[in-house]
């Protein structure tokens, strides 16, 4: 009987092609939960996907999981797309992921992302709206579970940073149905000004997805933003980044870290204040020693030795600046009195000139009378004008039988020219008669 052989090799490959080839394990979604899991440092991501009844060995590799939205953990569920394949040196097979996603998860991604872009849209997020927490609170509130590690890490750094700080806390669910109702009630209860609040810590430690979806809720996000006092939003770790982290004045990675936010160290503040003690004391000092010194070079001066002096200096100056003012009136008024008694008979000196003038004006007048045309006519002379109101210059513009008029020095009369005659050499020329 002739029997056929295989290497092992040669199976391995039979089996790699045989898996490799069919449609069947390509492309396909497999439900699972995270163990095992390692972070390479050469970027690529190595997990086993289980069930309760199988163990599914997959990779997730550098190229492929560079979009990849989320830290994958332990026990995380998680639904992946990839191919099956052979490993031939090992003979085992592998699952070779090209996408992963929280199972379960994908409709409360889209709800958040949903209610994220409208509360942006609202502007609920502007960094104008975040309010600066006091420098030294008197009094905390705390909103978180009673019985979970973040109340106890938040009193146990406060305590260590402030002794005497006062710590209230509105005990919270955090997690479950009713957490994000809970929260609500806790951060109003520390809002009512009876409780003389301060400040405001609101979270809770790490957890699951689902565990911190409470801090996702718009009822929760909106009374964050409603809280008249500052608000630290401290929830999970530093992986985790819930709405009311956006939503509140100030964001904590962790509880512990929203402590050391809200609490200032009492022995760095003691140790400034009395820094700043020891400067303004020595500043003070220092100021005082100055004036001091003022004052004493002020109370050298001699004004202040012997004030009566200078009193006595200051007299003898007025006393010989009234003698000078005195002597100098009287002085001014001699001079005034020598240059009135030196003036001549004013009276006199003016019926003379009053009389010159008066001559003078007379003989311009007699001057200007003789120029003046009436002063010509009463010599004898008359003016004669045409009939449109003319002067008579010359014969040549007047004919015989025309009117005239003729003024003289003591009237004007009509009169008719009868003949015109022309002085011409050697005697008279008629030119026209009537």
């Amino acid at each position: 009987m002739n029997e056929r052989s295989y290497s092992v090799s040669e199976i391995t490959r039979m089996l790699k092609k045989s898996i490799e080839d069919n449609p069947e394990f390509t492309g396909v979604w497999v439900k699972g939960e995270i163990s095992n899991l390692t972070y390479h440092s050469s970027g690529h991501i190595y997990f086993t996907l289980k069930d309760e009844q199988a163990v599914l060995s997959s990779a997730f590799f550098k190229y492929a999981n560079k979009n990849l939205r989320f830290r994958m953990e332990e026990g995380m569920s998680v639904l992946a797309l990839g191919s099956l394949t052979v490993y031939e040196r090992r003979g085992s097979y592998q699952f070779i992921v090209t996408q992963i996603r929280l199972e379960g998860v994908g409709e409360l991604l889209k709800r958040i992302e949903r209610l994220k872009k409208k509360l942006l849209d609202e502007g609920a997020f502007d960094p104008s709206r975040k309010r600066a927490k006091p420098f030294l609170p008197r009094r905390i509130g705390v909103v978180t579970s009673p019985t979970g590690a973040a109340i106890r890490d938040i009193i146990k750094v406060a305590m260590r940073r402030f002794p005497n700080i006062e710590i209230v806390l509105a005990p919270a669910k955090v997690q479950g149905a009713d957490a994000a109702e809970s929260i609500v009630r806790a951060l109003d209860e520390l809002n009512r000004p009876a409780h003389g609040i301060d400040l405001i810590i609101c979270g809770r430690g790490g957890g699951s997805f689902e565990d911190l979806m409470p801090f996702n809720e718009e009822p929760v996000v909106r009374a964050v933003l409603a809280s008249r006092v500052p608000v630290i939003s401290a929830v999970g770790h530093q992986i985790d980044h819930p709405l009311s982290d956006d939503a509140a004045d100030y964001a904590a990675p962790t509880p512990s870290a929203a402590a050391e936010i809200a609490v200032p160290v009492k022995s760095e503040l003691v140790e400034e204040i009395e820094y700043l003690s020891i400067r303004a004391s020595s500043a003070l000092a220092s100021r005082l020693s100055g004036l001091g010194e003022r004052l004493d070079a002020i109370a050298a001066l001699r004004c202040f030795r012997n004030p009566r002096e200078i009193v006595a200096m200051r007299e003898l100056s007025l006393v010989d600046l009234e003698q000078r003012m005195t002597m100098a009136l009287k002085e001014g008024i001699s001079a005034g009195r020598q240059r009135l008694l030196s003036l001549p008979d004013l009276y006199r000196l003016w019926k003379t000139e009053a009389r010159s003038r008066r001559s003078r004006l007379e003989l311009a007048r007699g001057a200007v009378d003789k120029l003046s045309p009436k002063g010509v006519l009463r010599r004898g002379y008359s003016l004669v004008t045409d009939a449109r109101g003319r002067v008579i210059k010359t014969v040549k513009t007047i004919k015989s039988g025309e009117s005239i008029g003729v003024m003289v020095a003591d009237g004007s009369m009509g009169c008719t020219v009868n003949t015109v005659q022309r002085e011409v050499r050697g005697g008279k020329e008629i030119i026209g008669k009537g």
